[in-house]
């Protein structure tokens, strides 16, 4: 039974503990608070086990196939048949540019990316990477050299990117983010082409990893060498190499779930355009994070044409990143392979995307990924309780026409509905780190100085996406519980204060339909601590661990 809009309030009884002070719980009645319409298409809930899959379909031309029914496909999951129940075909925008939504009131803070859901179904995100393209052309005095350099690599893509910005497609919404020592939002999905180019054009491609840091060469001592204390710095240097690595990984793993996040409402399409070149890291993995998001990876090496040699390890002639792990290959700046390859090929793969690699078309590679999402289908089918056991699950997508091939994600990950408490925990820390809002629950907060005179308090009102909590169906009765947080931190994002509020539901069957599309409201009010720059709002659903944020910078409240 779809939700129904309703034309007047009821009032919520809410369970208040004594912690809960200065918290009061109403229902919003706007059906539009989120920019939600009923012809949206579903999401994936846990307690509806419903299972997504969106694929690229190709002619025997490599043009995209157009006009395909659910009929003209077969899914299947472990082997075992599925029906396909949601069904959507996703095309651009037209070239006309969409109308513009309507700016937000004042003071008033949403995490939805309202003007890209709006535009057109899918998104591009473009990010270019400083951390994990290399600084240095040579080898250090006390090193043996690099068999290829890579230091001109972010550079050549940046003038890559500028032409393929020049003649973007005013219906495209593309945002840009860099990742350094952290992500940076440098252009989000709300920028114009003028503005992406701006953005683009005074971006410093100036890597933030030296080569000899995460991949130095053999020790060899230039005055008096010494085999057995060459071998010991040889070791630590290596040792120290690890750790630089492990932290690199680190940074870029939460980067992309942060991206993952900040996308998670979008419906459709939704590209990951990656412009990075050395990553010593798990393709797998990194296919993991980013299907929090539904987003399809296209990673595009900066470095263009690299020689490269045949390998025992690898019949491509690539390095086998998991092997080199595992400490079954020499060091990365002794092998004569490109590093990365085989970690961007694998996250492609598992995503349903492509990897552009060995090339210095760079413009024609983000230009190809760009418009896969030009004609896309998305299938769904759901999967009964027995199925989510916490592993993955292999998806075989097939067509019953002739003659056309089929690009798809590997599979899911049938996460049970239950969440650890660790789990709880890095959900919510990613979210505090995150420099973008995580939008994996409709979140909206108007920010106001308090009334009073001489008051220094700001008042907090907002408004929860109910659709996107996770509410248990006993008697009857819907019933679930979510966490409000308001933590203040200053201008290098530590936090300095945290208030928490935990909210019980218990709606009737009737009430949770009609409300469904409304949302749930909450008031609260902060006194910022000194030092204090930004008031970053967060909810947490108990049953599936989801966050949901809205950074308030304080200076923009007016």
């Amino acid at each position: 039974m779809p939700p129904r809009k309703c034309g007047r309030a009821h009032a919520l009884a809410v369970e208040f503990g004594s912690m809960l002070p200065r918290l009061f719980l109403t229902l919003a009645v706007s059906a539009s608070a989120f920019g939600l319409q009923e012809s949206q298409p579903p999401t994936f809930h846990a307690a509806t086990h419903l299972v997504q899959i969106n694929v690229v379909v190709r002619d025997r031309d490599n043009r995209p196939a157009l006009g395909l029914t659910k009929d003209d496909f077969l899914v299947s999951d472990r082997g075992k048949p599925q029906t396909i129940s949601v069904f959507s075909a996703d095309t651009a925008a037209p070239a006309s540019a969409p109308s513009p939504q309507p700016p937000l009131p004042p003071n008033t803070f949403s995490n939805r990316n309202l003007e890209s859901s709006a535009a057109r179904s899918g998104a591009t995100i473009i990010l270019l990477d400083n951390l994990n393209t290399l600084e240095s052309t040579a080898s250090q005095p006390y090193e043996s050299s690099p068999f290829w350099l890579e230091a001109l690599a972010l550079a050549s893509a940046k003038r890559r990117l500028l032409e393929f910005l020049q003649q973007l497609d005013s219906a495209d919404h593309i945002a840009i983010y860099g990742l350094s020592d952290t992500l940076h939002v440098l252009c989000d999905f709300t920028c114009t082409r003028d503005q992406l180019i701006a953005v683009v054009t005074r971006y410093d491609t100036s890597s933030k990893t030296r080569k000899e840091e995460v991949e130095p060469g053999q020790f060899s001592a230039q005055v008096t060498p010494d085999p057995q204390a060459d071998a010991h710095m040889d070791v630590a240097m290596q040792q120290m190499a690890s750790f630089n690595n492990e932290r690199r990984a680190e940074v870029t793993m939460t980067a992309l779930d942060a991206i993952a996040a900040h996308v998670a409402d979008l419906p459709g399409r939704k590209s990951l355009l990656w412009l990075t070149a050395n990553l010593p890291f798990s393709g797998a993995a990194i296919a993991r994070i980013l299907a929090r998001g539904s987003l399809i990876a296209y990673p595009i090496d900066a470095r263009g044409l690299l020689p490269r040699e045949s390998g025992e390890n690898n019949k491509e002639g690539y390095i086998d990143e998991d092997a080199y792990a595992r400490g079954e290959l020499a060091r990365h700046a002794d092998y004569p392979q490109p590093v990365g390859i085989s970690t961007m090929q694998k996250m492609a793969e598992d995503t349903g995307g492509r990897a552009f690699v060995n090339t210095n078309d760079l413009t024609g590679a983000i230009r190809s990924a760009i418009e896969d999402s030009a004609a896309t289908y998305t299938l769904g089918f759901y999967i009964d309780a027995s199925a989510v056991d916490d592993k993955f699950h292999e998806v075989k997508v097939q067509l019953r026409r002739a003659g056309l091939t089929v690009r798809q994600p590997k599979g899911y990950f049938a996460l049970k509905d239950t969440p650890t408490v660790d789990e709880r925990r890095r959900n919510f820390a990613r979210a505090v780190r995150s420099p973008i809002d995580s939008a994996a629950i409709p979140l909206q907060v108007t920010a106001r100085h308090g009334n009073q005179p001489g008051s220094e308090s700001i008042e907090l009102r907002g408004t929860i996406g109910l659709a996107a909590l996770q509410l248990a169906q006993t008697s009857g009765a819907r019933k679930g519980a979510f966490d409000v947080y308001v933590v203040e931190q200053d201008a290098a994002g530590t936090p300095l204060g945290q208030s928490a509020n935990r909210l019980a539901l218990n709606l009737t069957e009737q009430q949770y339909q009609d409300y469904l599309l409304a949302g749930v409201a909450f008031r609260e009010a902060v006194k910022p601590l000194a030092g204090a720059t930004t008031l970053r709002v967060l909810i947490q659903d108990e049953a599936s661990s989801a966050v949901g944020s809205v950074v308030i910078p304080l200076a923009a409240i007016k």
